[in-house]
């Protein structure tokens, strides 16, 4: 039974998304907060039953939660994704969906170069050299049994040039890369060329992810298009897990028909033991995170602050950073 109240009641489905150490400024507003450290789908509707707004980082809220939870009216993405929300449905009902477009722009590009820099450097191979005694046991006084290959003067590849994708292919920039993107939204640029996606793939020495994950995107990488890279390409995916397609890449590995992956984000996440790109972790070619290229101390104190502010403001009906059409 929905319960009448003056107050607004406000449900985080997932607060242990954020460290606690990181708490969203409350709203100015009478309300009532109540945190859940995680929801599972089968508790989703019973904790939104009474909710105006809904917080969510994973959670998924699709349209039989919005029937079953009528007094909701807005949802906050505690994320710039929000593949999660069926907004046709959120449109349709009335409720309006919020996100954080700009809080991550720094961490996930300076993730991604150090990924690119580590793999193009060789780094995890040259530390297993140390860690394992060869370098100790070396006749020379250095070892370098694997080639060292710089950034500068190759080419960059962006699929997909919002903020983070911008972002990124500026910090390539200015290591001296040629930077080439590729988009639905041709942008101007001083630093990047739009090429065709077909071109980008061929070319590009290190080619970046920063596409939304939709019916467009969702395998945009498999065995096709890695069939189309060079031998020495690397990929690094900081955007979603479903836009590769995982068992492609790893049989490209063990073939060695691309030269190494970065992958922060997986198909399902955490991952399950049977993984298919678990079973390649351990190589010197491919670095596996546990999605965290957001998550840098001060991208997350944004995080928190942007979010207090569009619940805030929705409060005050002021939307900001909507996602769903007015």
């Amino acid at each position: 039974m929905i319960q009448k109240t003056s107050k607004k009641r406000i449900v985080f489905l997932d607060r242990a998304s954020l460290p606690e150490r990181f708490n969203a400024p409350r709203p100015e507003l009478e309300h009532e907060w109540i945190d859940y450290a995680e929801t599972s789908p089968n508790a989703v509707i019973e904790r939104c039953l009474n909710a105006h707004v809904i917080i969510t980082n994973k959670v998924k809220i699709n349209e039989a939660v919005l029937l079953a939870c009528p007094s909701v009216t807005h949802i906050a993405v505690a994320a710039t994704g929000f593949n999660i929300i069926d907004i046709e449905a959120c449109e349709r009902l009335g409720v309006s969906v919020s996100n954080i477009p700009s809080y991550a722009a720094t961490t996930v590009a300076e993730h991604v170069i150090t990924s690119a820099l580590c793999l193009r450097r060789q780094l995890i191979n040259y530390r297993a050299q140390v860690v394992n005694g060869a370098w100790q046991n070396s006749k020379t006084f250095c070892v370098f049994d694997k080639p060292i290959n710089d950034l500068e003067d190759t080419t960059f590849g962006v699929i997909g040039f919002g903020e983070l994708g911008r972002a990124t292919a500026a910090k390539a920039y200015a290591l001296g890369m040629n930077v080439i993107y590729n988009s639905r939204q041709h942008y101007s640029s001083d630093i990047a060329d739009y090429v065709s996606f077909d071109e980008l793939i061929e070319c590009a020495d290190v080619i970046s992810l920063h596409c939304s994950l939709n019916s467009e995107t969702t395998n945009l990488i498999a065995a096709t298009e890695i069939a189309k890279m060079q031998a020495h390409t690397i990929l690094i995916n900081t955007a979603r897990g479903g836009v590769v397609n995982e068992v492609d890449v790893v049989n490209a590995i063990n073939k060695k028909t691309i030269g190494g992956i970065a992958f922060d984000v997986l198909v399902q996440e955490p991952p399950r033991n049977d993984s298919p790109l678990l079973s390649i972790a351990d190589r010197s070619n491919v670095i596996l995170t546990p999605h965290i290229a957001w998550a840098s101390e001060q991208a997350m104190r944004n995080l928190t602050s942007i979010l207090a502010e569009n619940v805030n403001s929705f409060l005050l009906e002021k939307p900001q950073n909507l996602v769903t059409r007015h």
